[in-house]
């Protein structure tokens, strides 16, 4: 009888590193764009009556598992755009998987290859491409399609990186639970970039808090966070610094296909 409990146990350890191991990773390939300030919505609508039901047709052929549209409400640090959009998959190759003329003649079978042609000279002619990022998902606290959220840029001190990865995991997301439970927030995300990425580059991880009252949201304080850290923690002294917040966004979601 022993002999079957602890085959069994281990045969329970053995199914849990394989699930573990073959999770299926999350990417997010962020596109930063300039509109505009006077098109802007004209913009935004255009996303809203045609490219939905484009990256709806990206998100039904597999390439993609969602996208969003967020407009640039507030910035630390002026990064000249107004505007992000985020695609998510569980492979870099899926982002360019098909192309943008083929899931349009999908998701317009009336349209004709001129008409095509003019609805994407509109796209290109409101906005301008400022860069674009991949970032590899790491930890969250789910919640999705919520209406703000706070982004916060993220470089870690030299020799850090761990420390730093295992402070947002094993600290800060208990404490943004606590937010989320009592109200505060409505999730929590920790995601790490992986490309464009060099040794001087500005930053390398970003936090994502995000909400739907701005007046709870931001009516946390410092002290809020050290008593909630004390609670949650009692034995604990608050952990070094080992990382340099860089600057901090606020986008309001616009459109959502997924």
């Amino acid at each position: 009888m022993k002999k079957l409990i602890l085959s069994m146990t281990m045969l329970f350890v053995v199914m849990l590193a394989f699930a573990q191991t073959t999770e299926k990773p999350t990417y997010y390939y962020v596109s930063y764009f300039q509109a505009d300030r006077g098109k802007t919505n004209e913009y935004i609508d255009l996303i809203k009556t045609y490219a939905s039901k484009i990256w709806k047709e990206k998100v039904k052929a597999g390439d993609i598992t969602s996208y969003s549209l967020y407009s640039v409400g507030a910035t630390t640090e002026d990064g000249g755009y107004n505007l992000v959009s985020i695609q998510s998959a569980s492979s870099i190759n899926d982002f360019s998987k098909t192309s943008t003329s083929e899931l349009m003649k999908r998701a317009f079978p009336g349209m004709d290859d001129a008409m095509l042609t003019d609805l994407a000279n509109k796209y290109t002619s409101l906005r301008v491409p400022v860069k674009t990022e991949i970032y590899k998902h790491i930890a969250a606290i789910h919640n999705p399609d919520q209406k703000y959220v706070e982004i916060n840029f993220m470089k870690t001190l030299p020799g850090k990186e761990e420390e730093y990865v295992r402070q947002e995991k094993e600290v800060y997301k208990p404490i943004h639970q606590e937010f989320i439970n009592n109200g505060k927030r409505t999730a929590w995300y920790f995601n790490q970039l992986i490309a464009p990425l060099a040794d001087n580059s500005k930053y390398n991880y970003v936090t994502s808090n995000y909400f739907n009252d701005w007046d709870k949201s931001y009516s946390i304080t410092v002290d809020e966070y050290g008593k909630i850290f004390t609670k949650l923690f009692p034995k604990t002294s608050f952990p070094e610094n080992v990382r340099t917040m860089v600057k901090t966004e606020i986008w309001k979601l616009e459109v959502i296909a997924k």
